[in-house]
């Protein structure tokens, strides 16, 4: 790993530890063993570490986004079996991930005195997972696995869930025994969702 990308690694420990604020560059330094002077040649401030912490993170959830909003139209049929697995598969790839994990942290530690972050928050946490959630849940309707209710309203009911139990399980360590009982939460309300919810034959 570079110098630069340690830099970035040690922030992102720092800033969902104890927040940006509460990290200095000194601390970040410190942390992987070279002087601060010397992190001034590959960033020019600590806010400029977060910029770029903050420009991967949107880019990879603009990615996932696009591709899961690309894949809505292509269901055609739904079974139990794969609705499990495809919210297996969600939480995993993106409420688990070490990065994406940590930067949620970081965002739900800034939100209350950083308008420009409380804003990526609202975005990325609430309205666009609803929103597509929203999507999803039409088109389940749409082929018949959902009963036909106000698909907002079943947006709201799936999302709510990982949403809660994202933030009583995972935090910046995120040690397996988190993850897991995170996981094990999400598929047991997924579970009750189906059971309030699918449509039955």
């Amino acid at each position: 790993m570079e110098t630069k990308e340690l830099i970035q690694e040690a922030a992102l420990d720092l800033f969902s530890r104890k927040g940006f604020d509460s990290s200095s560059v000194r601390d970040i330094a410190a942390q992987i063993g070279i002087k601060d002077s010397s992190l001034y040649f590959h960033f020019k401030s600590k806010q400029a570490i977060l910029d770029s912490l903050m420009d991967r993170f949107i880019h990879i959830s603009r990615q996932m986004m696009e591709g899961l909003d690309e894949g809505i139209s292509s269901i055609t049929a739904m079974d139990d079996e794969h609705f499990y697995a495809v919210t297996e598969q969600y939480i995993q790839s993106y409420f688990m991930d070490t990065f994406i994990c940590r930067i949620l942290m970081i965002l739900n530690h800034e939100r209350s005195h950083n308008d420009q972050l409380r804003e990526q928050y609202v975005y990325w946490c609430i309205e666009k997972p609803l929103d597509f959630q929203t999507a999803v849940m039409k088109r389940l309707q749409d082929i018949g696995y959902l009963k036909k209710e106000n698909p907002r309203h079943l947006a709201l009911e799936y999302y709510s869930p990982v949403f809660l139990f994202f933030y009583q399980y995972m935090n910046h360590v995120c040690t397996e025994k988190d993850t897991e009982q995170f996981k094990q939460a999400v598929m047991t309300a997924a579970d009750g969702f189906l059971q309030t919810y699918r449509k039955e034959n």
